[in-house]
């Protein structure tokens, strides 16, 4: 895949600057604008100032983490935090465990990050268009300019789409906003949706958007298209209960033929470099190395750090097993209870071994690091160079190891199958712990199951073939015979496993009544916090009957440090002292801000 890079041309760091500082730092960027924006050249920079902000931000590090992937998906009852121990990643852990409020830092930087990259949008749509506050017609129109501003639109969408999903009642921030304005709150969540709606089918008409030009246009998948614009008016469509519009545009997107999910002995490399570009992929901002560029530049465009979370606990294994980049923090792990039945539905599927290893696939399939040539297994098993040998054990996991987002140092054969694949990491930035894989918001799969969901009692043949699809791909054996909607909920979070879907999409259906989230998140499994593993291996504990001899697997579990789900957690509150949020009212149970009362979620 040729990596398209997007210079960083007037980005200021959002993640780096208060919510006040954006507004001011907003204002100031709209002065001098009388002679720029004028030529292709200017539109250019202006478009790739956009995508470069958003790689930076939004698909970005903060400190050790990307606040998306951590709130959205600690957040899902089938993730648990871990680290080192209950008290670690704690400015994180807390969406796990439900103890986080408006003052938590990571909620802050996620709301910065959103609004900061609507900002780089509106840049582009107000200078390039009449659409800014005195319908002040632009320097210049072309062809391309006018690409740009569709391109930007279905930025804005996206983003407010998820802003909508999270925060509820967020605002509509359609322009630059001038030095004496301040965002208005919207009258309701699905005025937002809706409103993402009319602008991505605006984008779609107006003949400007890019398309995919067919499964192995690769470049295409890195910035917006047709395609994507159809992807989220169909999923925040879903997110209105509007399954009739969904099933206009998402039905659109799989009719282009411009995108097909990979073959099953492939699906793994949906999440890593080897998949960069597929014909599954819908949109990921891509990373790439720049020998060129400043070396922190190149370290937060690389997650730095995140590929430290998401590796195992490497300081509390025998050995480094060879797909590790570098120590890893043991963050992210796999619910045990959900590890179990994904394992009961899909067995050895390629699907689940791309998710997480057993507790065999771990000690025994994968590579270790101090691997002799053509071991036994019955050599494996007495190998003093593998297995989990810290007393203490590993916190937070049963004996099922995820290694989905792990940025891979080395392809594993069990997935590889002994062929040539590209690593994850980039060795020239910290030592290896990096990841250059792309950050992906959507992909084809995900587009096939929201699709098939909003067929349920309307288009029940077209759906189905959808959601059949999705689950003859997985490799899992289990083919629906018909389409309920029981089927789809659960062939998505096995599919979508940990990819930023499940808690959203639980709070989606529970304000539909069809789920329960008292019983998901504090009664099943006798609620999830309630019994923590931590997972030992007798070969390093003594007194265990394995003791030197051989490996084997144990848990204990203990209570996390939790407050039991409520409908207050169903939306996140708006960050304190954030001037261009202090204003909003929040929903549910969370406190106002300034005063603002709280009120309903719709």
């Amino acid at each position: 895949m040729k990596k398209i890079f997007y210079p960083i041309l007037l980005v200021f760091a959002v993640g780096f600057a208060s919510c006040e500082d954006n507004l001011d730092i907003a204002q100031k960027g709209t002065v001098s604008t009388e002679n720029y924006y004028a030529t292709d050249a200017d539109a250019e920079s202006a478009l790739a100032d956009m995508y470069a902000d958003f790689v930076q931000n939004v698909a970005g590090t903060q400190g050790i983490d990307n606040p998306e992937q951590v709130i959205l998906n600690y957040s899902a009852d089938d993730i648990l935090s871990a680290g080192g121990n209950k008290s670690d990643h704690l400015d994180f852990r807390v969406y796990d465990e439900f103890r986080y409020n408006e003052s938590n830092p990571v909620l802050k930087e996620c709301y910065n990050r959103y609004v900061g990259s609507i900002y780089h949008a509106n840049l582009v749509i107000s200078n390039l268009s009449a659409e800014n506050r005195n319908g002040k017609e632009p320097n210049f129109t072309s062809a391309y300019s006018k690409q740009c501003v569709e391109e930007a639109r279905v930025m804005r969408a996206y983003l407010h789409m998820m802003m909508a999903a999270i925060w509820n009642r967020p605002a509509i921030l359609d322009r630059l906003l001038e030095p004496d304005e301040m965002p208005v709150q919207a009258e309701s969540q699905e005025q937002i949706f809706k409103w993402v709606v009319s602008e991505c089918d605006k984008a779609i008409n107006s003949g400007s958007l890019p398309k995919r030009n067919g499964t192995g246009d690769k470049n295409s998948t890195a910035r917006m298209t047709v395609g994507f614009a159809q992807f989220v008016a169909g999923k925040a469509a879903m997110f209105a209960n509007d399954p009739a519009t969904a099933r206009k545009y998402l039905g659109d997107l799989i009719n282009s033929g411009n995108y097909k999910l990979v073959a099953s002995d492939e699906y793994w490399t949906n999440f890593h470099v080897a998949g960069d570009g597929n014909s599954e992929k819908i949109f990921e901002p891509n990373f790439i190395y720049d020998n060129t560029a400043s070396f922190w530049d190149n370290v937060w465009r690389s997650r730095w750090m995140v590929a430290d979370v998401f590796c195992w606990r490497t300081d509390a294994l025998a050995s480094m097993p060879a797909v590790c980049p570098a120590a890893g923090w043991n963050g992210g792990a796999v619910q045990e209870d959900f590890a179990k039945k994904f394992v009961e539905h899909d067995g050895n599927s390629p699907r689940r071994r791309a998710c997480f290893l057993t507790e065999d696939e771990f000690l025994y399939e994968m590579e270790w690091n101090s691997d002799k040539n053509d071991a036994s297994l019955a050599e494996k098993k007495s190998d003093p160079n593998r297995g989990i040998k810290v007393s203490a054990g590993i916190y937070s996991h049963g004996p099922y190891f995820e290694w989905k987002h792990m940025a891979y140092a080395k392809v594993p054969k069990i997935l590889s199958g002994g062929k040539d694949y590209p690593g994850d990491n980039v060795s020239e930035i910290m030592g290896g712990a990096s990841t250059q894989k792309n950050f992906m918001v959507a992909r084809y799969a995900e587009a096939l199951l929201l699709y098939a969901e909003a067929c349920i009692g309307a288009d029940e043949a077209n759906g189905l073939k959808a959601l059949n699809e999705v689950q003859e791909r997985s490799g899992s054996g289990k083919i629906s015979k018909s389409l309920t909607f029981e089927d789809v909920m659960e062939e998505k979070q096995y599919e979508m496993w940990f990819e930023n879907c499940r808690f959203l999409d639980l709070v989606r259906w529970a304000k539909q009544g069809k789920v329960n989230l008292d019983e998901i998140f504090n009664k099943r499994y006798g609620g999830i916090h309630k019994h923590i593993p931590t997972v030992y291996d007798e070969f390093f504990i003594e007194g265990k009957p394995g003791f030197g001899k051989e490996h084997k697997l144990f848990t204990d579990y203990s209570v996390a440090d939790h407050n039991d789900f409520s409908d207050k957690y169903m939306y996140l509150p708006f960050p304190l002292d954030c001037r261009l949020a202090n204003h909003f009212k929040n929903v549910l149970g969370w406190e106002g801000l300034n005063g603002a009362s709280e009120e309903a979620a719709e």
